[in-house]
């Protein structure tokens, strides 16, 4: 239970008033000693303001918040990234339809995010990248349906959870089955993190490769640093492979492009010298030289389903299926030498 403005007030012995001109700045009428007492309880009792014309009501608010957990390999802003972009449209398009509007909330801390959700009256809230413990604790807290895009679910806090996500180990399998068609044995994968998407995704690799290969055979594995300057370090260790009939398997376009330019900026060519897959057929892949080869994950489906379960749930329906997954498939394009010789008649 939040406490309100009322409760700090009797507190501090004031006017809810005052309370309320201490948190808006208004001060000119208030003493330095009760500005700093009024301040220090809203601290110590963890107030969370709320905003909005329903704020202090009961009212339906016709908000949806949309909380995205940056992940750290995210050098500046999650924005930069298609998924981001794509997901937030296709939701703010799915709830005006119905008359809703969404409220958007990004932080690496975590915290920030719960303050700030929690103080919005939002009817809803759907989550994207949100590690499972915040799912929960914003559900009970709330009282809200909360629906997740590619939340993890790999760990003991998911029990009830509404989760929108994608066969990202049948990704992986996908995969390193062509590669293998073309006669490719040296697969490299390269991922942002050993959790969630990423290592799913390497599972499914890692499945097919010893299905393929013998249980004996393992799957080289490449973390990415977090700056720009730390990839560019990986792509320059992973020149050894160039000229060995190898693979770099990236967990999403955005590295397998930034990789292909660092590549063609030193004369390396792709496929000729070495392939190169990514993960998710965004605009990089389509936009990159040559184009890429890719499994295409359905964001925006995924965002659809998302608003469809949580208008469901708005509407008081029982829903029993608690994550759904979108499938993927295999786009073949340029980036890859197939069975000794250039891929003829890519994909446009």
């Amino acid at each position: 239970m939040m406490i309100t403005i009322k409760e700090i007030a009797e507190e501090a012995g004031v006017s809810a008033t005052t309370v309320s001109n201490v948190l808006h700045g208004r001060t000119k009428k208030v003493s330095p000693e009760m500005i700093k007492k009024i301040q220090d309880l809203l601290e110590e009792k963890n107030y969370v303001p709320r905003f909005g014309l329903n704020a202090l009501t009961n009212r339906k608010s016709k908000m949806i918040g949309v909380l995205i957990s940056t992940p750290e390999f995210v050098e500046r802003s999650p924005y930069e990234r298609p998924f981001y972009g794509t997901v937030i449209g296709t939701l703010e398009s799915a709830f005006r339809e119905k008359g809703y509007y969404i409220m958007i909330c990004s932080s690496k801390n975590m915290q920030e995010v719960m303050r700030m959700i929690l103080g919005w009256n939002v009817d809803g809230v759907v989550s994207i990248s949100l590690p499972p413990k915040y799912y929960q604790e914003i559900k009970e807290i709330t009282g809200k349906p909360v629906v997740s895009i590619d939340m993890d679910v790999d760990t003991p806090y998911t029990t009830g959870c509404y989760n929108i996500t994608s066969t990202d180990e049948v990704c992986g399998e996908k995969v390193v089955e062509y590669l293998l068609e073309q006669n490719i044995r040296k697969i490299i994968y390269i991922a942002n993190a050993k959790k969630g998407a990423d290592y799913r995704r390497y599972q499914g690799a890692l499945k097919a490769y010893k299905s393929a290969l013998g249980e004996t055979a393992e799957l080289e594995e490449v973390m990415l640093g977090t700056t720009c300057e730390e990839r560019i370090a990986t792509y320059q260790e992973l020149e050894k492979y160039v000229g060995h009939h190898a693979a770099l398997f990236f967990s999403t376009d955005f590295n397998a492009a930034e990789a292909m330019g660092y590549f063609n900026r030193k004369n390396i060519r792709i496929p000729e010298d070495i392939s190169i897959v990514g993960c998710d057929d965004d605009v990089f892949a389509r936009l990159s030289v040559p184009k890429l080869t890719t499994v295409k994950i359905d964001s925006v489906r995924k965002a659809e389903i998302a608003a469809e379960v949580m208008l469901s749930l708005l509407e008081g329906k029982i829903i029993e299926e608690k994550e759904i997954k979108v499938n993927t498939c295999l786009i073949e394009r340029d980036s890859v030498y197939i069975n000794g010789k250039d891929k003829m008649n890519a994909e446009n």
